[in-house]
């Protein structure tokens, strides 16, 4: 291939790249907008990633229709190789230019190929612990962690300037340290190794790479290469098109062809060579061992006292949610909710439930309510963890029962006159009454105020009351998990 048209087609997929991760972000923020198609509410990217269609698949034996778009990335692997990775992946764009401000594409590398194996031994680790019911792909998955890091991070770092400026209230988020610090060691490392998740971690890369050993393009250095090893200095995989070759490994970026002196790359369509397709060195004992590992990590959060989400638990799930059991085998951990919640009602969680819920959403009424005029949340789960509901089945939901904490609540422990959760109650007729009580206030002296009292059957949960209570400290009103509808009759 000619040098100057292998430096065209990187303009081409440089420009594919930020479109990629422009729409990303904007569909994200847009997640679960009613007026837009259910496929782009949930997400593009979620429903062309083949890895989430197979751990899903397996953890949660269930796949909707929907999801066969990740066909297409499959398609494409067979046919161009890794393409996916080099030219639309928008994690493989942050990856792409993060190496290249820290100078990782500058740093000259010896090819090591035993850190290109650990990414398909973290592929067979998941795999394994989704057979076994567990599903962690949301852990690695470089869509869910650039979703939740979006999310729970950047998202409200960038809007509590901008809202200070108009005096709005500032976004509040739980974990944007630990979530916002995983994803600049993830991009910082790329300082280090150029594309370092992408060579090393990511199992969505493992996945499309086995698929694109069998692929038909290939690239292969010339009869008169003179071995300068001009091609592999910004080799994505620290390769060449000769004898470093690895066709699971090359994301198609055409460094090697762009910057070889004579020209001597060539970029044809082929049946795979024998030497191609020959299976992966990753060791029987590292191959068994990750299985394994994988077999205890879905093992031990269910016989945890400390990591199980018990059936008496206090946290609450989205609108939506289904039972625990296979609302953990469907969730992805990916963030697109929480991206999605207007109010920042639906948070990540980190153990309220369970080792095995770590990232799941849960609901913080410290951060928001439950806006009763929004569906966004469930309308943008991509694996079905949150079945989609209209506004009015939205409405009946109930999340959980709020519960009157009498010795904090300011009507029962001081006797001074607040309203602020009946006021804010959504419900009608509203599930928290006022009933005139003749109590002592602090000073000792017998006033008559009007007490708090819930209505079980009417309240849905959604926090708004406990949010919006005005006491310091703890709540006089928290939203409990009694009687959710998620878990059906108990």
């Amino acid at each position: 291939m000619r040098a100057i048209t292998a430096r065209r087609l990187q303009r081409v997929r440089v420009a594919t790249q930020v479109l990629g991760l422009v729409g990303f972000v904007a569909l994200l923020l847009a997640a679960g907008h009613p007026r837009l198609p259910y496929t782009v509410a949930r997400g593009v990217f979620f429903l062309l990633d083949p890895l989430l269609l197979l751990v899903n698949l397996a953890a949660a034996h269930a796949v909707p229709l929907v999801a066969l778009l990740a066909l297409v990335p499959v398609v494409s692997a067979l046919l161009l190789g890794r393409s996916f990775c080099g030219w639309a992946c928008p994690f493989g764009a942050l990856q792409r230019f993060s190496a290249s401000m820290l100078g990782g594409f500058r740093r000259r590398h010896r090819p090591e190929p035993r850190w290109l194996r650990v990414k398909y031994l973290v592929l067979i680790a998941l795999l394994v612990a989704a057979l076994a019911g567990l599903n962690l792909a949301g852990w690695l998955d470089p869509f869910a962690l650039l979703t939740r890091s979006l999310a729970a991070a950047v998202n409200p770092a960038i809007e509590a300037p901008l809202r200070g400026l108009t005096g709005a209230a500032a976004p509040v988020a739980a974990q944007p340290i630990l979530l916002g610090a995983l994803f600049v060691i993830v991009l910082a490392l790329n300082a280090w190794r150029r594309r370092f998740f992408c060579n090393v971690i990511c199992p969505l890369g493992a996945l499309l790479g086995l698929l694109a050993r069998f692929g038909l393009l290939r690239l292969e250095a010339a009869n008169g290469c003179a071995s300068c090893r001009s091609c592999a200095r910004r080799c994505t995989y620290d390769g060449d098109p000769g004898d470093g070759y690895r066709k699971s490994e090359c994301t198609v970026c055409l460094h090697c062809a762009a910057d070889c002196p004579r020209e001597g790359v060539t970029v044809h369509f082929g049946p795979p060579r024998r030497s191609e397709r020959t299976p992966l060195d990753l060791g029987r004992r590292r191959v068994l061992g990750t299985a394994a590992l994988g077999l205890v990590a879905a093992a031990l959060p269910p016989v945890s006292l400390a990591g199980r989400a018990a059936d008496r638990h206090g946290f609450l799930r989205p609108p939506g949610a289904r039972g625990e059991r296979d609302f953990l085998a469907r969730c992805a951990r990916c963030g697109q909710c929480v991206a999605a919640c207007p109010t920042r009602f639906v948070q990540p969680a980190l153990l309220q439930a369970g080792l095995e819920g770590l990232w799941t959403p849960v609901l913080d009424a410290r951060a928001g309510y439950c806006d009763d005029a929004c569906q966004r949340c469930t309308g943008a789960c991509p694996t079905g963890a949150l079945e989609r509901l209209t506004l009015e089945r939205k409405r009946e939901f109930k999340l959980g029962t709020a519960v009157v904490d009498r010795n904090r609540c300011y009507t029962w422990a001081d006797g001074i006159e607040c309203t602020a959760c009946a006021e804010r109650c959504p419900v009608r007729p509203r599930a928290i009454r006022l009933v005139p009580a003749e109590v002592f206030d602090a000073r000792g002296l017998r006033v008559t105020v009007r007490q708090a009292h819930v209505e079980p059957e009417r309240c849905i949960g959604c926090g708004a009351c406990e949010h919006f209570c005005p006491r310091g400290g703890e709540p006089g009103i928290v939203v409990t998990a009694e009687d959710e509808d998620r878990e059906g009759p108990r």
